[in-house]
């Protein structure tokens, strides 16, 4: 019951969001200059429920069912998140056209394509690479 409302509490903070989560930013540089990517935040194996859920009280169990599904919110703020590390990783530089993602409570990610080709610089510095760090915005 905890994670949620954590989960949650982290969605209403400023700066970066989802303490705790495990961040990471894929890249491929295809032949034809397009440069793909898929930000991904996941849930630690330790912050993780069990699959079965024992309840102690049936009040315990009451406050589960009326968790609110994941919704307009994460939706924005997972793209606000993933605009963020494409940015400070340098990988796209005039945004970004987004082409799926996923809402969960244990993982979020979203797949997507700089609006920009790759330059030769870009091919140089992203050719070998298929993970970026994303480091902490100044």
């Amino acid at each position: 019951m905890l994670i949620p409302l954590l989960l949650l509490a982290a969605c209403s903070s400023g700066g970066r969001h989802y303490h705790g989560f495990q961040e990471t930013l894929s890249i491929e540089v295809l032949p034809n200059t397009s440069k793909l990517f898929t930000y991904r935040l996941s849930m630690p194996e330790s912050m993780r429920r069990p699959l079965v859920q024992v309840y102690e009280s049936p009040k315990e169990a009451a406050q589960h069912r009326r968790r609110e599904p994941l919704g307009e919110s994460a939706y924005r703020q997972l793209r606000a998140d993933t605009e963020r590390a494409v940015r400070v990783t340098g990988y796209c530089r005039e945004g970004i056209l987004e082409l799926d993602y996923r809402l969960s409570y244990e993982e979020m990610w979203m797949r997507g394509e700089c609006k920009e080709g790759a330059t030769e610089k870009d091919r140089e510095r992203f050719a070998e690479r298929a993970r970026l760090p994303v480091p902490e915005e100044e």
